[in-house]
């Protein structure tokens, strides 16, 4: 999993930018991952705590699975209480498991890979940072909310992180260390004599060496938290925040180069939940701006999971022209094509071609016009053939309707595809956000080994180690994955945006 490009160039931006634009107001910030009944905890070890000293612990202190504490005293507990694999400590326990998952999932886009910078000396806007490996911090990491007391800082740490004597954070312009998390792949080591701030997550084991002093939070997932002479200090409970409300895809679209016969935008969409769906299809071509050549006469079939045909649409004011207007997004042209329907909960199909077998960039979407319904847009799968320069296969999709993370697969699919002549050899895929800058990049798709466990356990991973996939956790936004052949390879190919449970 590697990254390469920071933004996406224009060109490949103008395509999706009218779908986008319609939706873009009830887009909304997804809230901060919680630590659940953990944040009573100051220390919270798995296999052992252990003491060495007269540390000073305000808080809670507590293990589980494991049972053993020692230590205290001589070390001194302050308005909190031992709690040896109760459960008080197990529910801890497991709710500090869901949520180092969920924060080792968070996206940290390319320009914040801080992999080789010792974080001593740094200053930090809000946001989520990386180290693929291991973090070190030598001098003084300031991190700056920017006078918003609600800002967060994540910084994912793939290995270890070590702090050397005498290091500190410090905290300016309102920031707060209840919103600091270090989420560490292996063990945190705390140096002699620092001053730290901030939550740590240690996927193993948490080390404060002899004079250290913490506001923050010392848990280990998996091992054991050491402690020896320090000072820790809960940094207190978050505040009250609305239960965020699940996000939903309010749009899903493709744009390619439409061919002829197999060659066509075959675009699959699913229907999931317990009532019926009202949506509108669209087929555009000649509103598409800054881009040749393009699909001059859209012509749209919608087709039910059977493959029967539900109904067709050549140019949108023939039929339904009320219903579309109604929509508020109906077609800027004329030749244009749309349908709107609504639809029980199965598995759908619109086929996106040219009049009398003419081709060109064209743009398929589906748009959700009753987010209140007990159903949603579950995901989109759309075969194409990707070539080069603008004409590669770019999914957009947008959550919104909710202030929850989702949690999304994305695949784009080639050598496996059944039955197609010049499948994509080697797919590459490329996750931007909505303001164009690039999020993720898989060429194949075991190459990174959390991400190909992550994608395994949707139970619907790639079947060719050539083919690419992403998982990430995303806040309701604007996004968009683009399906293109390594070193300039074209083919049939699916690009497919899966929104799990």
């Amino acid at each position: 999993m590697n990254n390469r490009t920071k933004s996406l160039c224009p060109g490949l931006a103008f395509g999706l930018s009218l779908a986008f634009a319609t939706l873009a107001t009830l887009v909304t910030q997804g809230h901060a991952q919680s630590l659940g009944s953990a944040e009573t905890f100051t220390v919270l070890g798995a296999s052992t705590v252990t003491n060495t000293g007269t540390s000073q612990i305000i808080g809670d202190v507590g293990v589980s699975p494991g049972s053993a504490i020692t230590g205290f005293p001589p070390g001194v507990i302050t308005n909190g209480a031992l709690h040896a694999n109760d459960a008080a400590a197990k529910q801890a326990h497991a709710d500090f498991a869901t949520a180092y998952t969920a924060f080792a999932a968070l996206v940290s886009p390319p320009a914040n890979n801080l992999t080789g910078t010792d974080l001593g000396g740094l200053t930090l806007a809000p946001g989520v940072y990386r180290f693929d490996t291991s973090a070190a911090s030598a001098g003084i990491l300031t991190l700056d909310a920017q006078n918003d007391p609600n800002a967060r800082f994540v910084i994912q740490i793939g290995t270890t992180l070590v702090t050397a004597s005498n290091s500190s954070v410090h905290l300016i312009n309102q920031a707060d260390a209840r919103n600091v998390y270090f989420q560490a792949g292996t063990s945190v080591t705390l140096g002699s004599g620092s001053t730290f701030i901030g939550n740590l997550l240690a996927g193993a084991s948490v080390t404060a060496v002899s004079g250290t002093n913490l506001t923050g939070r010392l848990l280990a997932l998996t091992g054991a938290v050491t402690l020896d002479t320090n000072n820790v200090t809960s940094p207190g409970l978050s505040s009250p925040t609305p239960t965020p409300s699940p996000a939903q895809l309010l749009n899903i679209s493709t744009r390619l180069n439409v061919q002829t016969g197999d060659n066509v935008a075959i675009a699959g969409f699913i229907i999931t939940g317990n009532a019926s769906k009202k949506v509108i299809v669209r087929g555009i071509g000649p509103s598409i701006v800054g881009l040749t050549p393009l699909l001059a006469d859209p012509v749209l079939e919608l087709h039910g999971a059977s493959g029967a045909l539900i109904t067709g649409n050549d140019n949108w004011k023939d039929t339904q022209e009320a219903e579309i207007i109604a929509s508020t997004i109906s077609p800027t042209n004329a030749l244009e094509s749309a349908i709107v329907a609504t639809l029980p909960p199965d598995a759908y199909t619109a086929i996106l071609s040219g009049k009398n077998g003419t081709t060109g960039i064209g743009l398929v979407e589906m748009y959700d016009l009753d987010a209140a319904s007990d159903s949603k847009l579950a995901n989109l799968s759309t075969r194409g053939f990707v070539q080069t320069g603008n004409d590669v296969m770019i999914g957009g999709f947008i959550f919104g309707d909710g202030t929850a993370s989702e949690n999304v697969l994305i695949r784009g699919i080639g050598p496996s595809l059944p039955g197609i002549a010049n499948v994509l050899a080697d797919p590459t895929l490329k996750l931007y956000d909505g303001n164009g800058t690039l999020l993720m990049f898989d060429d194949n798709w075991q190459d990174d080994a959390l991400q190909a466990a992550a994608i395994a356990a949707t139970g619907i991973p790639p079947q060719n180690a050539l083919e690419s996939a992403i998982v990430a956790t995303l806040p309701p936004g604007v996004y968009t994955a683009i399906v293109s052949g390594n070193n300039g390879g074209t083919g049939v190919a699916l690009v497919e945006v899966y929104h799990l449970p």
